[in-house]
């Protein structure tokens, strides 16, 4: 228990000073470069250490989750050599303690990181994914961003837009071209605005379209319906909507209208595969790749670790700064790997599944192999 004391703690101050070294040169880095911009927000936002505490805090944790793994394996590096370099290695080996003793704290707190990122992953990300979508540029979210026409696919509806502003979780101008089954109000539906609503008891997810130009007398036509469900609601049978207005129901929301990839880069598992089930969306490969990388990320974390250790606490002796050098050529292949079967899949050479496992078929032996000597 001692050594595991000794160990853990050193590792726990070596993940401390990598991870605030490393967040406060990128957030130095990314203050200094958008100053301007911080400082005309910060007026109306309670000045300007309010400013930048609320915008770096939400980043914190997506710095986390983005080198949690990297991080692990460098404070793994910095306390096993730190061992070795005061010949405590050889101290521990001489009295018996075997080597997968020594290793069993540093793999220990690898793996709870990797959970505390996974649940971090699931849990902390998708409640402020939100606040990544507003950059320095950005802060309050009003900024008109291009947007580019997107397809409902259930209702085979093609939305059209000027702009989009994240703020109010609006569209500029939309420009809905109707398909044929839905032709009766016409060709397209021209509006002043398009503003996203959730469901409610008095309508499904959809989006309110205000100021409607396209049909003139929206006010006085019918509902349209598809698959006995109401698609396009009008004044004349929703008494809750007002002049020149209608709602049109759309299991897209915002987030996937303006085609922002927050929603699946930071969403929980269970929203993305609702999101593949979704018929509305048509997604691509990158959602099911996405699902079945983050299943499998805290294994490819714990084999990444375990691809390190060998190098400082396996039989054979190397220099501290040999072992570094030959552990970044590591990190480097483990993510080319990684990152190079995803892009595969992606290019369709083979399928999601295979995109996500392939690198842990690869690297999981590959780490058992290289850990070998250790349990000898």
């Amino acid at each position: 228990m001692l050594i595991d004391r000794y160990i853990t703690r050193a590792m726990l101050h070596a993940f401390v000073i990598v991870f605030v070294s490393l967040a406060g040169l990128y957030f130095v880095f990314d203050a200094f470069t958008n100053m301007e911009e911080f400082i005309s927000h910060a007026a109306k936002s309670g000045g300007l250490a309010r400013v930048l505490a609320t915008y770096y805090s939400c980043r914190l944790v997506w710095f986390f989750d983005a080198t949690s793994p990297v991080i692990s394996l460098a404070s793994a590096m910095f306390a096993l050599s730190w061992l070795e370099r005061h010949n405590e290695l050889t101290a521990l080996l001489a009295a018996g303690v075997t080597r997968w003793r020594i290793a069993r704290p540093v793999i220990i707190f690898a793996a709870v990181v990797s959970i505390a990122a996974a649940v971090s992953r699931e849990l902390v990300l998708p409640e402020i994914r939100h606040t990544f979508a507003r950059t320095a540029n950005d802060l309050t979210g009003e900024a008109a961003q291009p947007f580019d026409a997107r397809y409902d696919h259930a209702t085979e509806i093609l939305f059209r837009g000027r702009a989009a502003r994240a703020a109010g979780q609006t569209i500029e101008s939309p420009s809905l071209l109707m398909p044929p089954h839905l032709g009766d109000f016409g060709p397209q539906i021209d509006a002043a605005e398009a503003k996203w609503l959730p469901a409610t008891g008095d309508h499904p997810a959809g989006f309110l379209l205000s100021g409607v130009r396209e049909p003139a007398d929206i006010d006085a036509l019918q509902p349209l319906v598809a698959g006995g469900q109401p698609v396009v609601t009008t004044r004349a049978t929703a008494g809750w909507l007002e002049s020149k207005q209608c709602f049109v129901a759309s299991a897209v929301t915002f987030e996937q209208m303006i085609g922002s990839t927050n929603w699946s880069q930071y969403s929980g598992t269970p929203e993305l595969l609702a999101a593949i089930q979704n018929p509305s969306l048509g997604v691509g490969l990158d959602i099911p790749l996405r699902v079945h990388a983050r299943v499998l990320q805290p294994l490819l974390d714990m084999a990444l670790v375990m691809l390190g250790i060998p190098l400082v606490a396996g039989p054979a002796r190397r220099g501290i700064f040999v072992a570094v050098g030959m552990c970044v050529a590591m990190t480097v292949l483990f993510f080319i790997t990684v990152l190079g079967s995803h892009a595969l899949a992606l290019g369709e050479a083979w399928t999601a599944s295979l995109g996500a496992w392939i690198p842990l078929l690869t690297l999981a032996p590959l780490a058992a192999w290289r850990a070998q000597p250790m349990w000898q």
